[in-house]
């Protein structure tokens, strides 16, 4: 059994992130969220049942049901135009998924989030979009520490490593390749959300947290195995009116409304949570 809980000596870092956890909750608490709409609920139903990328029938809905490959997101860009585009999604390559964002922004339908909006659908399309509702299915979560620098990227799974001054020259020079895969995701994830006008902190905050959530627990997995939730306080702090709708979704890993990864995942903390099958990968011996 994991301990999700851990009790532990309060550092100053640990104080202001535990503040500003409290703010965001209590912010949450405040936020007015809309009623849910029988006409949405039953075309989301129609969609998260569906596969694909396709047009609800009877309706000028897209359902965008699918993970962000060209293929998929080319096959929308084909269509005609929408009253609205649903999407749920368990994500994909952050490269690609800014190809999809620059489609979504010439279309210029409203954007329905709706059940799965994982990895870079809600690190990437979700902070694209001008006119976002975010249905209560909603589950939106951030994929891995993106924020990680090479210091820590480079111990992280043998705790207490240092990099020494060839292992930066190697990793400057681009020779650390799996690195290179982590800071290039990185970096498009900085352009990206410049390019929309959405403030960097919108991951660098979440990133942030989910590395506090990982020090403080007694099993490290790869840093890309570690997932963030997004609640509604984080999108209102920071895509502002971008929102024209919003119902309640899941907010935390505890969240009666969390029901799609619940029985599949390990919570760390309140919203920072690992794969069974990334948990069990890494031996861990987290005890009660």
């Amino acid at each position: 059994m994991f301990n999700r809980f851990r009790p532990r000596l309060a550092s100053a870092a640990l104080v202001s992130a535990l503040m500003e956890a409290t703010f965001l909750s209590a912010s949450a608490q405040e936020i007015a969220f809309d009623a849910p709409s029988a006409s949405l609920d039953a075309e989301v139903e129609a969609c998260l049942a569906a596969e694909g990328v396709s047009v609800l029938p009877d309706t000028q809905t897209i359902c965008y049901n699918a993970a962000i490959f060209p293929e998929q997101f080319l096959q929308l860009a084909d269509m005609a135009p929408a009253d609205r585009i649903i999407i749920t999604s368990p994500g994909g390559n952050v490269a690609t998924a800014r190809m999809m964002s620059r489609i979504l922004d010439q279309r210029s339908e409203p954007i329905i989030i709706a059940g799965q909006c994982m990895s870079a659908c809600a690190m990437v399309l979700v902070p694209g979009a001008d006119d976002l509702t975010i249905h209560h299915s909603a589950h939106l979560s951030v994929h891995g520490i993106v924020m990680m620098g090479f210091d820590q990227w480079f111990g992280w799974l043998q705790t207490g490593t240092k990099a020494s001054s060839l292992d930066k020259l190697v990793a400057g020079l681009g020779y650390n390749f799996p690195y290179t895969l982590h800071k290039s995701g990185q970096d498009h994830m900085v352009e990206h959300l410049k390019g929309q006008d959405v403030d960097v902190d919108y991951i660098r905050t979440i990133s942030d947290r989910m590395l506090s959530d990982a020090l403080d627990y007694d099993c490290r997995v790869d840093p890309n195995a570690y997932w963030g939730m997004i609640d509604a306080a984080h999108l209102r702090t920071f895509l502002g009116d971008r929102i024209t709708r919003m119902e309640a979704f899941a907010q935390t890993w505890d969240d009666p409304a969390n029901k799609m990864y619940k029985s599949v995942t390990v919570p760390i903390a309140d919203q920072t949570y690992i794969f069974e099958r990334d948990y069990d990968d890494a031996v861990c011996t987290a005890s009660d």
